[in-house]
């Protein structure tokens, strides 16, 4: 094991993405991973670069990082960054659909998108506006680790949601079951995620109860939970509803949806403007409408992350809700 690891580390050390070790090592990706995780466990600081094109690379660290929501994203194409959008899964639902999923997977493949960006609610969690095919939020967790699509060229950035949220505060860290697991599902952080993309801060959010969220104005915001499709273009901003792949849909003239992201950039690397596709799911993906928005005006000034990073809300009493749950748990 000793020098199969050593091997590995020599391969992160010449700037080898996951496929080219799986290739030049000739086994599978999903092993490279596993052995890379055996190697941050013994105590190796990495820190994780994606490429658009559906690959990893990680660099070698120094110093320990600290928890971010960031995740940078090199560009094979400067001009173009393409994802697909969804968000709200829940699955553990009874009204959830693996099978949305694995159409918007096909839709990928088919056209050459290696970028899904998720909303949040991937599980129902403890919590749940409908009944539940799965109540247990462990075996909620462990469903999605094993029947997820997997494809090697597509990767999942994911915002964890409130039902997300209920594991954690049940003593379940979705975050670290995903990314140890699979690499190809990256946790972002709860509540918010911020992709750097060319010279550019794309910020995904999804509400949770616990949390207090600071504003964010001049930014392309993705946001979750609402489970409907909509824009707003405003001098805020541009945000973007992404609507629920699952059919717990909100009044009767919402669908199942997702949405596809075109964002095109100038040659500084700014985002200059972006095409979004909207799909209703049924028996397979429509398109419902399609629209090119000019997004020059949004603010180019960075926004670091403890500046728009939500924090636990505090309570009259002066105990904040993970304050509580450790106080009724009996944990510090």
């Amino acid at each position: 094991m000793f020098d199969e690891n050593t091997e590995i580390v020599q391969k992160i050390k010449e700037e080898k993405t996951l496929r080219e070790m799986a290739q030049e090592l000739n086994i599978l990706v999903n092993d490279v991973h596993k052995r890379i995780m055996q190697i941050r466990n013994e105590g190796l600081v990495l820190k994780k670069i994606i490429y658009d094109s559906g690959d990893i690379r990680y660099l070698i660290k120094k110093l320990p990082q600290k928890n971010s929501c960031a995740a940078t994203i090199k560009l094979c194409d400067s001009n173009k960054f393409s994802a697909m959008l969804i968000s709200d899964l829940h699955f553990g639902n009874k009204l959830e659909s693996m099978d949305y999923l694995n159409k918007i997977y096909e839709y990928c493949k088919n056209y050459g998108i290696n970028i899904i960006i998720n909303g949040g609610d991937l599980v129902d969690g403890s919590f749940s506006k409908g009944d539940q095919a799965i109540d247990e939020p462990e075996k909620q967790l462990e469903y999605v680790i094993k029947n997820h699509p997997y494809d090697e060229d597509v990767l999942n950035l994911i915002c964890l949601g409130n039902h997300d949220f209920s594991l954690y505060k049940s003593g379940i860290d979705i975050k670290k079951a995903l990314e140890t697991a699979r690499y190809d599902l990256i946790p972002l952080d709860y509540g918010l995620g911020i992709l750097n993309v060319g010279e550019n801060q794309i910020f995904i959010r999804h509400h949770i109860t616990e949390y207090n969220f600071e504003p964010i104005y001049g930014k392309l915001v993705l946001e979750g939970h609402k489970h409907k499709m909509a824009f707003a273009n405003s001098d805020k901003g541009f945000l973007v509803n992404i609507p629920t792949l699952s059919n717990l849909t909100l009044g009767r003239h919402e669908f199942p949806g997702a949405i596809r992201m075109d964002l095109f950039l100038d040659r500084d690397g700014y985002i200059s403007s972006g095409h979004f596709e909207q799909f209703i799911l049924t028996d397979k993906l429509y398109t419902v409408n399609e629209a090119i928005f000019d997004l020059d005006f949004l603010n180019h000034d960075y926004l670091s992350e403890n500046s728009v990073k939500p924090k636990i809300r505090k309570l009259q009493n002066g105990q904040s809700q993970i304050d509580k749950f450790y106080q009724r748990w009996g944990q510090k």
